[in-house]
């Protein structure tokens, strides 16, 4: 054996950096069999992996003097997987099936002198290769909670001549001692893919407890982070202009792809009927038909009122009716004027409120209690219940005490009169609090070193290159490129989407309309909108995601 201090302690220190830096564990496991290998003057060394479901696969093999190397799949035609459970009933087995049986070390002088073993393996082997195997050792790896993670196997331990020996104790303890060191590397890999299923894991929740509550903004969070993806890959890719030197990690990568998945997390908070918001008069359903019913009342009275009218000889019939008509046809006017606000398709004109607020002084008569059937929170807004009690002429369209609770407002006449949208101040107020919602969500999750971006990503795609956003108004100097990525894929997905209830889907010349404006007025960065336009990007996410009517030609030059 050759000295082990002087040859192999620069090896083992490689293998300590190794260890530290390398993330392709196959790569691993090949540096530290071979630097096991040249500690032991082996030929030969193997090594196999014990897979969840119990499958024994040769995962790495080489044989020095057969110049034979190979690394993953390429060993499945030389030994086909094992499945362990099948070893119990067999009756003779292989060393390195005994090796995992009985999960002891197995040391061979001459492996074909060891008795109840099967060599027809090996004996295959040999001839196959004009080889001879003699010694053996093979030795099962076993991690911190028992779990055998692998056997190393090596053959032909060999004297500075080059003649086969046998593996001594002394070259066995070293053997054992280095080949833990894939028994850590192992670990490690298990906690990193366990440490990143969890985090995914915990996305999915996250984004599943959101779709729970809102389908539209839990699709919104699946298509965001594919168009940030595209987007980034577009900035990555560019070899000339602002972005040429814009690079992405590995890291900056998985930073991104967390960061969009999460970015609207904080909407656990937000109540879907305000997320979800479809009409002005929207709260868990839409109260356009409490209104309409009101119109339907004074609509009978005015019938009662021609037919009392009618009985008393006040007036001729034909004046009555054409009074009657005219009542009736004013009611229709206004009930579809209402009903028309209430879509928010069409910004509101301050003649349109003025016309809403003389609406609202028509009145018609109460007669049931109103304060029976209400909550407690509902009966502590009103100070003078007594009023609602008794009948009592009341407006066609109301803003009542009981109508404020807590943060929102869902006064008939103060959603109504919301100029453009169906959104009031309180709710959007309510619906950007998401931001710093999902700011300090993320913040309190340990996230490490590598994805320490996370909340700076996710806490942007509201904020304005021009510093009017929120919540922390950052101007575009203040904003790295992934957040302002962030920013254009929320606004593009929300632009394109077909599925949400209080807007019709929009085509694709329009989104690209809107965005242009938006890039001219200092919203989105326009060196990304630039590469979002130039290469594209828009069209990529199109022809996937958007349903057909809503794609239309595009010429790229008009948008940019």
């Amino acid at each position: 054996m050759a000295n082990f201090n002087d040859v192999i302690l620069s090896d083992l220190l490689a293998l300590n950096d190794a260890l530290i830096n390398d993330q392709d564990y196959n790569l691993l496991i090949e540096k530290i069999m071979r630097v096991a290998r040249k500690a032991a003057d082996a030929d030969g060394c193997f090594f196999f992996s014990v897979t969840d479901n119990k499958f024994l696969n040769l995962d790495y093999s080489h044989i020095n003097s057969l110049n034979i190397g190979k690394l993953g799949t390429e060993n499945l035609a030389f030994f086909p997987a094992v499945f362990l459970p099948d070893l119990k009933n067999k009756p003779l087995k292989t060393p390195i099936e005994l090796c995992a049986l009985n999960r002891e070390i197995i040391n061979y002088d001459n492996v074909f002198s060891a008795a109840d073993i099967d060599t027809s393996f090996i004996s295959s082997f040999d001839e196959l290769n004009n080889y001879s195997t003699v010694s053996l050792l093979a030795i099962p790896l076993i991690d911190r909670k028992d779990n055998l993670v692998g056997i190393a196997q090596f053959i032909n331990a060999q004297d500075i001549n080059g003649k086969i020996n046998s593996f001594t104790s002394d070259v066995q303890k070293i053997l054992v001692s280095i080949t833990r060191l894939i028994t850590v590397s192992l670990e490690n890999k298990s906690l990193r893919e366990s440490y990143s299923q969890l985090l995914e894991s915990f996305i999915e929740v996250l984004a599943r407890a959101i779709d729970a509550k809102s389908p539209y903004t839990g699709a919104h969070c699946q298509r965001v982070p594919i168009i940030a993806r595209l987007l980034a890959t577009a900035a990555v890719s560019e070899d000339s202009g602002p972005l040429k030197d814009f690079e992405m990690s590995p890291d900056d990568w998985y930073t991104l792809h967390i960061a969009s998945w999460l970015h609207d997390c904080g909407k656990v908070t937000t109540p879907e009927y305000v997320v979800d918001k479809a009409t002005k008069l929207e709260t868990i359903t839409n109260r356009i038909h409490e209104i309409r019913n009101r119109f339907e009342i004074l609509r009978r009275d005015a019938h009662i009122e021609y037919l009392q009218k009618r009985l008393n000889n006040i007036d001729s019939k034909e004046n009555l009716q054409a009074e009657f008509v005219a009542r009736v046809k004013q009611l229709e006017e206004d009930f579809a004027f209402v009903a028309s606000c209430n879509t928010g398709d069409i910004a509101l004109t301050d003649d349109d409120i003025r016309r809403l607020e003389k609406i609202s002084e028509k009145t018609f008569m109460r007669y049931f209690n109103r304060m029976l059937g209400l909550s407690w929170a509902e009966r502590d807004k009103i100070d003078s219940p007594e009023i609602y009690a008794n009948p009592a002429w009341e407006n066609l369209l109301q803003n009542r005490p009981d109508q404020l609770l807590d943060h929102y407002n869902s006064g008939e006449l103060h959603n109504l009169e919301i100029r453009q949208g169906t959104i009031n101040d309180e709710e959007r107020e309510k619906i950007n609090e998401h931001i710093v919602v999902t700011i300090d969500m993320l913040k309190a999750l340990p996230f490490p070193k590598e994805l320490s971006k996370v909340v700076e990503y996710a806490g942007a795609h509201h904020e304005r290159v021009d510093g009017k956003g929120y919540p922390n108004r950052l101007t575009g100097d203040q904003m790295s490129i992934p957040a302002k990525i962030m920013a254009i894929a929320d606004i593009f997905e929300a632009l394109t989407a077909n599925d949400r209830p209080y807007k019709d889907p929009k085509k694709l010349s329009e989104v690209l309309a809107i965005m242009q404006e938006m890039k001219n007025t200092g919203h989105i960065d326009p060196d990304l909108y630039a590469v979002f336009i130039q290469d594209k990007v828009y069209q990529d996410y199109a022809d996937q995601y958007l349903d057909k009517s809503q794609i239309d030609e595009i010429n790229p030059e008009d948008y940019l």
